[in-house]
């Protein structure tokens, strides 16, 4: 069986250093990249613009939309995405800094 090995959607476990739950998964369908982001609660407010502002220049912003009875899956933002996007926002997880004794 070709491709059955292929999985689509993502892989949710947690960041072995800091343990926070993380969502992984390959976005894009021609040059895809591997995103990881914070998962956050289904509730929790996660606007485009402070996301755009958090982000570096070598960090996009994910937007991820939670739609009923479908797994999650991030969408690219670009220059056009609207502002007043209601879906969470998200920048690659980065581990909270922990002193070394």
């Amino acid at each position: 069986m070709a491709g059955a090995g292929r999985r689509r959607g993502g892989a949710d476990s947690r960041c072995p250093s800091c343990g926070r739950p993380l969502l992984i998964q390959w976005v894009g369908q021609t040059a895809a990249l591997q995103a990881r982001v914070d998962l956050p609660a289904p509730d929790e407010h996660l606007p485009y613009g402070p996301a755009l502002a958090a982000s570096s220049p070598n960090d996009l912003v994910w937007c991820l939309p939670r739609q009923r009875f479908r797994p999650l899956r991030l969408r690219w933002t670009h220059h056009w995405h609207p502002p007043d996007c209601p879906h969470q926002h998200l920048t690659s997880h980065k581990c909270p800094p922990t002193t070394l004794f």
